[in-house]
């Protein structure tokens, strides 16, 4: 949990974090209220309790989703119903329809489709990435560095062709995504056998 005090009037703003996600985010004026919330969410309440002790926390369903251990299909979701022009809906599709992929977090940056392995920030990062071109191609890359300028892998002339590539490329020990940070599931990678 964040708490920050506003710089031109007597408000605090604040963030509830959970397992690498902001679930919820409040900003008010009343310091005793700002306490309460503090009190509910580091004695473990959950988001409506937050939100019924204090009105003026705000939250979204995603984070809700989040809360429920649903985040993988709610933002998959999310990317196929969205109306925004970054998303390229029949490679989303084509990602969507391969249950390997399926079960993994994706996000986009930079109009970049991402596959974690976790589903809290920060994200696994040893997976290929799709990035799609001006030209209507794909390039499939590696993104060890964060950066979707990483090493090409090979360009693909349809989303399908795309997604058939991560899938070749995927490690084998790759399952559905986990819930909380790349640093969790290092430590879980790294206490067993």
């Amino acid at each position: 949990m964040n708490t920050l005090a506003a710089s031109e009037d007597r408000r605090f703003l604040m963030e509830f974090w959970d397992r690498g996600v902001r679930l919820a985010k409040a900003g008010t004026g009343d310091l005793p209220g700002a306490a309460r919330a503090t009190a509910l969410w580091q004695g473990g309440a959950q988001l409506r309790e937050l939100k019924a002790g204090c009105p003026f926390v705000e939250y979204c369903p995603v984070a809700e989703a989040h809360e429920r251990g649903e985040a993988v299909e709610a933002t998959w979701a999310i990317y196929r119903t969205a109306s925004a022009r970054h998303v390229d809906h029949d490679l989303i599709e084509a990602a969507y329809a391969e249950p390997r992929l399926r079960a993994l977090f994706p996000f986009h940056s930079h109009r970049t489709l991402h596959f974690s392995r976790c589903t809290g920030f920060p994200y696994t990062h040893d997976l290929p990435v799709i990035d799609p071109r001006p030209d209507g191609t794909y390039r499939v890359v590696w993104w060890h560095d964060r950066s979707p300028d990483g090493p090409i892998i090979r360009e693909a002339d349809t989303p399908h062709d795309a997604v058939a590539l991560i899938i070749a490329y995927l490690p084998d020990r790759v399952g559905p995504a986990v819930v909380g940070t790349a640093n969790d599931l290092d430590s879980l990678t790294a206490d067993s056998p």
